[in-house]
Order: C-alpha cells, then structure tokens, then sequence
C-alpha cells in the first residue's frame, strides 16, 4: 500500500476512536465534565485539579460543581478530536495538490463536515445536552468516519475491481440495478436506526423497557408518542438524565426495537441477495461480514437491556454501529462497481 493509503487508514482510526470515546463521555455522564467551550472552567490547557483552582471555577460558573475525573474525559475527546480535524484537513490538501478532484470533492466536504462537528460539540455543551443537537453530533461522526471509509475504497478502486474487469460474472444489469436500489434502500433504512438509537440514547430511553423480548412485562406498553419525538426548542434547560416522562421514553425505545426488526431483515437480505448473485469473493466475503456485524449489534443491544446498560457493552453497541455502517458501504460500493464494469 501507498503511503497514502496508511495515512488515510491511520485518519479513519482516529476517527473511530472518537466516535467510542465520545460514547464513552456521554454514557459515563461527563457530557458536561466542562460547563464551556472549547476550555474547561476556562482552561484551555489541563482542567482545575487543585483546592484553589477548583474553587474559582466554581465560582465563575456558577452552580457548576468540578468533577475532575468527568472534566478530563470530556478534554481529552475534544483534544483527540481537534487533532482529527486537522488530519482531515491536511486530506483535502493532498487531494487538492494532486489535482485529485473527485476526492478532493469528498475530502472537502468532509473538512466542513468537521467543523460543522465541531460547532454541534460547542452546542452540546451551551445547550446543556439538548436531545436533537447530541443525537445530530452522533450521527455526524459516524457520517465523517463513513465519508472517510468511501474515499479510501475510491482511492484504491482500480485495485479493487481488477478481478472484476478480468472476469465474466454472468450478471444481467436489470439484476445488479435492482441489487443496487435494495442497498441503497437498506443504507437508508440503517441510517434511521442509527438516529433512532442517537435518540433513545439522547433521551435516556435504553433502559425504558426493562425486560426483552417484552417491554415492562407487555408485547404492548402504555407510550407517548406524541411527546417521544417533539423536540424542545427551549435553551435553558439541563436535559442531563433526560427530562421526558416514562411513557414517552417507552415509546422512544419502543420504536428503535421494532425499527431494529425492519433493519435486520433488509441487512439479512441483502446479504443474501448479494452473496448468491455476484459470484466474487469480495462479495461473499462482505455478505458474510454483514451478517457478522449485523448479529454483534443486535447481541449488544440485548445484552445492554439484560444486564442494565453496562457502559462497556454500550460503548461497544456505538462502535459496531460504525463498523456496521462501514460494512454497508463497502457492499453498496461494490455493487455499483460492478454495474460499471459489467
């Protein structure tokens, strides 16, 4: 591989990295470690850790009480963070200077994707964990890291489809167009989830049900609909540990399971449907892959129910959704190649 290539592996592992740490920040409660941005208690360097230091802090934000092991996580997902934004950057440049212009196209949206990231992250923190702005800062790392992963497989493209150039795989295009209409469906169908579970999480609804396959000892629990998806506009408000009631967090966890069946079923038979139809081992190997991923997340996501949301197994639950997501990709990615060289 090309220089290139570990660069951008080493970005896209970064980038995962963040995504877990930033589970692991939200689930451990130290989402507002720092009650500003893009310091802590004024600190850009380092955060108040002795009697003096803490006790001014708490002065100059009032109400505000230092926890310096929540402080510190909080500063070192944003320190990593930074650093990642200018990995991405320092992409765009390479692709720009090398006249690349279609990845230079991607990688550029990617850099203002970032600092679009990075003013939901400030918002986050001013806007005291307001549902939608956490749920949408979720779903923006997993579309860097996705972005990220699509310019790596462009990147290597002619090495990719050599096989399939070379060899007759006896596919009709009416049949790879309809493959390809169902992967694109099933990434969408993802990507609900992936937001609905932004919102279960954002809303703190993972535990609303306790119990599985029922929810509160009932195939159908008393919920709120109505209030589970509105969205507060108010902006001073602490939404730390959630301020719906439980039949609105019900219906909010509710949905993301019976969402869940609808998403497993389409990841299934894609898998299916790409395995059987394209006879080449890349493919197999990523319908096999999909599946793998596909029952990890679903075995997570029982086990945060059955064992009470363990942060581990949540963090876990985040980044396999990533890797999940990737999967999906790299499978749409393919397919479409393979009805350009068919």
């Amino acid at each position: 591989m090309t220089k290139l290539n570990y660069y951008l592996l080493f970005v896209i592992s970064i980038t995962f990295t963040v995504i877990t740490l930033g589970a692991y920040v939200r689930l451990s409660h130290a989402g507002l470690g720092c009650p500003d941005w893009p310091g802590c208690y004024g600190f850009l360097v380092g955060v108040p850790d002795n009697a003096v230091e803490i006790a001014s802090a708490e002065s100059a934000f009032e109400g505000s009480i230092v926890d310096i092991a929540k402080a510190w996580k909080e500063m070192v997902h944003r320190y990593l963070a930074g650093f990642l934004g200018i990995f991405i950057f320092i992409i765009s440049f390479i692709f720009y200077r090398n006249n690349a212009s279609r990845l230079f196209g991607i990688s550029l949206f990617v850099s203002v994707l970032v600092i679009f990231q990075a003013a939901l992250g400030m918002f986050t923190v001013t806007l005291q964990l307001q549902p939608l702005i956490v749920m949408l800062h979720l779903v923006g790392g997993l579309t860097i890291i996705a972005l990220l992963w699509l310019i790596f497989l462009r990147y290597n493209k002619s090495s990719y489809f050599g096989e399939i150039t070379n060899n007759n795989l006896n596919i009709s295009i009416a049949k790879i167009k309809r493959l390809q209409f169902f992967a694109f469906a099933t990434l969408i169908v993802l990507i609900m989830q992936i937001m609905l579970g932004g919102w279960t999480s954002t809303n703190y609804a993972a535990l609303a049900c306790a119990d599985f396959p029922r929810c509160n000892n009932s195939w159908w629990p008393q919920m709120d609909f109505y209030n589970a998806f509105i969205v507060e506009l108010a902006t001073d408000l602490n939404y730390e540990f959630g301020r719906l009631d439980t039949p609105a967090r019900v219906a909010i966890h509710f949905t993301h399971r019976a969402w869940a069946i609808f998403a497993t079923i389409m990841v299934l038979l894609l898998s299916i449907f790409s395995y059987f139809t394209i006879n080449s081992i890349h493919q197999k190997i990523l319908s096999l892959l999909l599946v793998l991923f596909l029952g990890t997340q679903v075995l997570l996501g029982v086990l945060n129910i059955k064992l009470g949301l363990p942060i581990l197994v949540a963090v876990a639950h985040n980044g396999n959704a990533a890797l999940l997501l990737m999967c999906l990709v790299t499978q749409l990615f393919f397919i479409k190649g393979i009805r350009n060289n068919t």
